[in-house]
């Protein structure tokens, strides 16, 4: 079994695929798997794709039904310990960093590190998500950047693949879905993991369905109390916990009882 199963997904992005193509062959650590899943691109993607088959260990192109469908394509084939998703346009952000991750025994579900936006030089994106210690309220706050994360490949048999009638925000479901409600576990590595290419569904839609789907994820509520929890700033720092969730829920229906809800 491979340490790493590296999948990136692709439609019709040939110059953002060779960023990508170029930064995942040019790594020095060599345990992995490599799977591109390509959505029947017609803009010179699988024939750039066919160039590098004997860098990659699985590919497909053919129509899928969106993102996260493709993502499942690639999980579902996937053989790694951990997966990692470097879609066509992101790159890691050194040639060395698999390996300096993967230098040492990790065991933690979740592993998750710095992400940059667009260049090496460019700010830390979601700095809130890159901490030692995450707490439910970062993640009620943000999202984990799958670039700079690795994932139990297990975890997808025990708590399911990606929700494909969502456009950009699946994965955000499934990290609040394991962390909080199941309570895996995480570590942080502090370095530099990724390079985020912006301007992806993500950037675009994503926070109009983000808003529908968190009524999901958390009660009513807990959704309006929050702001006014984290005006005192009496949660920010707890350990991502059951019991401070139970906390914060309590007060929601308190408020809901008061206001006659």
């Amino acid at each position: 079994m491979y340490k790493l199963s590296l999948i990136t997904i692709n439609l019709n992005n040939r110059i953002g695929l060779e960023k990508t193509i170029g930064s995942i062959i040019g790594q020095s650590f060599k345990d992995f798997e490599w799977i591109v899943i390509d959505g029947g691109s017609s803009d010179g993607s699988r024939e750039l794709i066919e160039q590098y088959t004997d860098h990659i260990t699985y590919w497909v192109s053919e129509p899928d039904k969106g993102v996260y469908n493709a993502m499942n394509k690639g999980i579902k084939v996937a053989k790694g310990e951990y997966i990692n998703f470097m879609n066509s346009g992101d790159c890691f952000a050194s040639s060395t960093i698999l390996k300096e991750v993967f230098s040492s025994d990790r065991s933690a579900d979740i592993l998750y590190g710095y992400m940059m936006r667009d260049d090496i030089n460019g700010e830390i994106n979601n700095q809130s998500m890159m901490k030692p210690q995450l707490s439910w309220i970062d993640l009620y706050n943000d999202g984990m950047p799958h670039q700079s994360t690795f994932i139990k490949r297990s975890l997808f048999d025990k708590f399911g693949l990606y929700d494909e009638s969502l456009k950009a925000v699946a994965d955000w479901k499934f990290f609040v879905d394991a962390m909080v409600y199941h309570k895996v576990s995480s570590e942080f590595i502090p370095k530099k993991i990724a390079i985020y290419a912006s301007g992806g569904v993500s950037d675009t839609i994503g926070w109009e369905e983000r808003k529908r789907i968190e009524k999901e994820l958390f009660p009513r509520a807990m959704v309006e109390i929050i702001p006014i929890v984290e005006a005192y700033g009496r949660i920010q720092h707890h350990k991502l916990t059951r019991k401070m969730y139970l906390i914060v829920d309590k007060l929601a229906k308190r408020m809901e009882r008061r206001n006659g809800q």
